[in-house]
This record gives structure tokens, sequence and C-alpha cells, in this order.
């Protein structure tokens, strides 16, 4: 930053106008707010909204706040709608009521529908800059038309062919209007539209049609077939990075990780959960002193202990994250989609635990044949092993489906609250599964 800033303005400007958005904003991030406001300043005004579109959101409203009035209008007009809606969504209600009333009325309205759609619908990431034409109009009308009416921060890459009812009928793309002749029709270059979002398209339905056909745009149309937005590659991809994300943080046990929350709050998030695995923990210490006599008869009991508890934690911890991944993307939504999930799991449940199982009996038997470990038979002992490995296993796996849907229901975030439930759980059944086998052959 110290060398951008000893150039004086106008050697400032020109190095700006060259420089990457991200890299900007990555030198702001930190900077005074004298530097702040000179780099604004000096910055056009479209070059400025995509320098805000890549800071952290508390770091681009507190330099929006510098902002005079007047900049401030200037600054919203030049948003793309979607990039202004999750701009302005990010202030407080009464904030973003005052950002509505600095925008001209045909914006304001069309923000506030946008607004209005359900965050978990593929019309709440739409843009309203798009570009249409009239089926009857030539190739001269349509050029003309793109030169001069479209704006901006307008996708053109694809028109829009309309009919005379406002319906979309299809697509020309400008690569085949710059290369049209004059003699040829707007027919000729007119892709039909199979493909299509609409306004009540979730986010899932729209990432599948993307990956399906492959498209960097597609319209969302309502009812009547007519054209209310379009959605863009570039958004789906966004909003995927930032879901990604926030599976992976909840997949590690720390729920709705917010940057700008400090370690208390995020403490007290968290710390429920644990005190409960606390106390499971005392359950499976007392459950221990239940079975010291066969540990004292049994002392090849404490060497397979680990690979016991250990590979319940590993089945349960594959079926509590395809579980929760799959109620974050709402595929378990209805009886149908979630008696399918837990029937295909408590299979794969099955099938693994009893391949581990046989395995387990197999390897331990080997090992037991050469290393002495007291007068109890080493089939036996195998045998305890091998069925304790299948059956903990198989209860950590339903453990797995069954805690976080039944948590969902209970509206408690599975995510937080899973993680320390299912690995103390794993271990409180998967000793009572081996140590009252053992009890069953050795002292019974």
């Amino acid at each position: 930053m110290k060398n951008l800033m000893i150039l004086n303005d106008a050697a400032l400007k020109k190095t700006l106008a060259k420089m990457h958005p991200y890299d900007i904003a990555t030198k702001m991030k930190d900077a005074s707010d004298d530097t702040q406001m000179r780099l604004i300043r000096l910055m056009a005004l479209n070059k400025t909204v995509e320098v805000f579109l890549e800071l952290p959101s508390e770091v681009s409203r507190h330099y929006f706040s510098l902002l005079t009035e007047t900049q401030k209008k200037q600054f919203l007009e030049a948003f793309e709608m979607d990039d202004l809606k999750t701009f302005i969504t990010s202030f407080e209600d009464d904030y973003q009521m005052y950002l509505l009333s600095l925008l001209g009325t045909h914006k304001a309205i069309a923000l506030k529908v946008l607004m209005s759609y359900d965050d978990e619908k593929i019309a709440t990431i739409m843009s309203t800059n798009f570009v249409t034409i009239t089926q009857n109009s030539t190739i001269k009308d349509t050029t003309a038309h793109i030169i001069n009416s479209s704006k901006y921060n307008d996708f053109v890459d694809d028109i829009f062919v309309i009919n005379e009812n406002n319906a979309l009928i299809g697509s020309i793309t400008l690569k085949d209007l710059i290369s049209a002749r004059a003699t040829d029709t707007l027919d000729s270059i007119t892709y039909s539209i199979n493909n299509y979002l609409t306004l009540d398209d979730s986010l899932n339905d729209g990432y599948k049609k993307f990956e399906n056909y492959a498209k960097s745009v597609l319209p969302v149309l309502d009812d009547d077939m007519k054209i209310v937005g379009i959605v863009t590659a570039d958004d789906v991809l966004n909003i995927m990075v930032a879901e990604h994300e926030e599976d992976i943080a909840k997949m590690t046990g720390v729920g709705d990780y917010d940057e700008s929350s400090n370690a208390f709050r995020r403490s007290i998030q968290r710390m429920p959960w644990l005190v409960i695995s606390v106390l499971l923990n005392l359950v499976i210490a007392a459950l221990l002193s239940v079975f010291e006599k066969t540990l004292v008869e049994v002392i090849a009991l404490i060497m397979f202990q680990p690979m016991i508890l250990g590979m319940a934690g590993n089945i349960g911890t594959q079926s509590i994250a395809v579980t929760i991944l799959k109620l974050n993307q709402d595929e378990l939504a209805g009886i149908h989609n979630e008696k399918k999930h837990i029937g295909k799991e408590l299979a794969i449940g099955v099938l693994n635990s009893i391949t581990i199982g046989l395995g387990g009996f197999l390897l331990s038997f080997l090992i037991l044949s050469f290393i002495n470990m007291g007068t109890h038979s080493p089939l036996l002992l195998a045998i305890t092993i091998g069925t304790s490995l299948m059956g903990g296993m198989f209860i950590s796996a339903a453990a797995g489906v069954f805690i976080p849907i039944i948590l969902e229901k209970m509206k408690v975030d599975p995510t937080i609250a899973s993680g320390p439930i299912i690995s103390t759980l794993n271990d409180l059944f998967a000793l009572l599964i081996y140590f009252g086998i053992a009890t069953l052959i050795f002292l019974l």
C-alpha cells in the first residue's frame, strides 16, 4: 500500500485502473479511512463497485458509511440487481429502508420484489439486468438496440427474444448477432429455449439444471412464460462455494460459524453439547465398573478395545456426515425421501458391519493364536471381537442416521449437537456390546 500512496493522483488513478478489483480490495482492507477515501475518489464508479464486492461485508459497509449521500446514490445505482440485494440486506432492517429510498423508483420496486423471494429459491439470486428484443425486429434494429439501450451492467452475452405478449420464445447470442449479415432474419439466429428456471425452483433445482445443461445463463420465467430475471453460472458458482464452505464448517462440528462473532459467543454455542458429552462419558465410566470382573478375568479384551471403539466411531462419522449433508441440501424433505435415505444407510451399515466383523474375527484369531493372552480360547476371544465389531458398528451407523434427523425435528441444530453426542454414544454402545458379549461367553 505504501508504494501506491507515494504516487500522485494522476499516476495512482492510472495504476488503479489497471489493477484487478481483488488486489485493490486486499490492500484496502486494513488501510486507514483517509487512504480508503483517496482510493475510492480516484477509481471509476464501476471499478469501485467491483472492489466492494471483493471485500468482507463488514468492511464494505464501513467504507460505504464514509460516502456522502450523493455518492451513496451513485454507488447503489451502479450495482447489478443481485449484488445490490446482497449488499443492502447485509445492513440492519431500518437502514435497508433508508438505502431503498436512495434508489430510483423503478430500481427500488424491482429490488423489493427480489428481496421478497424465499432465500431457498433460485429467484433470490437472479438479476434483472438482461436485454430483450421483439421477434419482429431486424438484425439492424437489434444491433442498434444493444448499442443504444443496454446499460453497463446489463448481461448482453445472450439477448432474449419475446413475442407481442412479452412471452419468451428464444434467445440469440451476441456472437451470432455480430456475425449475422444485414440480409439475415432474426429468426434464423434465434435458438428456442427448452431449459429455464421458474420462480418456484429451489437453489438445488437451479444447480442441477446448470449442471445438466452446462449453460452460462438461464432465464427465470413466471407462470405466463414471461422473463422476470436471469441467473448466470457465476451466480450459481458463488452460492455453491459459499454453501460448500458452510457445509465444511458444519461437518467439523462448529455449526453456524460466524467470523464476526466473539470467542465467548462461540463458546456458549458449543458448550451445552460438550457438557452433555462429559455426562455421557461418566456413564461410560460407570459402565466399565459394572464389567470389572470381566476385565479382570479376560485381560485380552483390553488389547482390542481401541479397535472396537475406533471402528464404531469411523462408521458413525460416515453416516452422520452423509445425513447432515443431505439435511443441509434439503434432500430429506418428505417422508419418502427420508425413508429412502434411512433404508439405504442402514443397508450400507449392515454390509460394512458384517464385512469388517468377519475380517476382525479372522485377524484377531490369527493374532491370538500366536500371542499368549491368558488361558482363554483364542477362538472364543475372536468370536467376541468379531460379533462386537458387527454389533457396535451397526448401532453406530444407525445412530449416525437417526440422531441428526431427530435433532432436526426437535428444532435443534444437528451440526452442533451431533458431533459430541454421536462420538460419546458410539463409545457407550460399543463398550456395552463388547463387554456384554464377553461376559455372556466367558462368565455365564
